[in-house]
């Protein structure tokens, strides 16, 4: 599979688990992956990029990358949102240890 079809999977996946939440916040969220979508920009590096900023502000209400294990049973949206945000990091070139969320 591409780098933009895997992108593209993680990032539905993780909007689609969004979309269920129901809440103001969550409608946010869903608008900001919809723009984040590879289909939306001229590259998948500026997709990427928008993406994180809608990452970074899911996890400031979730604490998705916290150390704590959280099962996906306890936040539906943690393993999705790992899942993204590695593709994200991979896209762009960026380890976790020099880039937080």
């Amino acid at each position: 599979m591409s780098v933009h079809a895997e992108y593209s999977r993680a990032l539905e996946a993780l909007l689609l688990c969004v979309q269920r939440l129901e809440t103001r916040v969550a409608n946010d969220w869903a608008s900001g992956l919809m723009k984040a979508r590879s289909s939306q920009h001229s590259d998948l590096s500026t997709a990427a990029k928008a993406c994180l900023c809608v990452l970074q502000s899911i996890d400031a209400k979730r604490s998705l990358t916290s150390c704590a294990q959280i099962g996906p049973d306890l936040d539906p949206l943690r393993e999705p949102f790992l899942h993204l945000h590695g593709h994200c990091l991979a896209i762009l070139g960026t380890s976790d240890s020099r880039t937080k969320t």
